[in-house]
């Protein structure tokens, strides 16, 4: 468990500043943290998830557990 809080840190550590919060930003617009990522062709819709589910997994970590701080 301490290895995963660690690990957090890191990610807040990279994140928190001004460029990571502008590369953040960037990446949210590009992989659809905010919009949907459905397309009619199944394939598509499922490599975009999988963009998006990185951006949500960076989200993730910056927050979870950040109320403890």
């Amino acid at each position: 468990m301490k290895e995963l809080e660690e690990l957090k840190l890191a990610y807040r550590r990279t994140f928190n500043t001004e460029d990571g919060q502008r590369v953040l930003s960037d990446l949210k617009s590009r992989f659809g943290f905010e919009t949907t990522t459905f397309s009619g062709n199944p394939h598509e819709t499922s490599f975009n998830e999988g963009q998006r589910a990185t951006v949500l997994l960076i989200v993730r970590m910056l927050t979870e557990g950040k109320e403890l701080r």
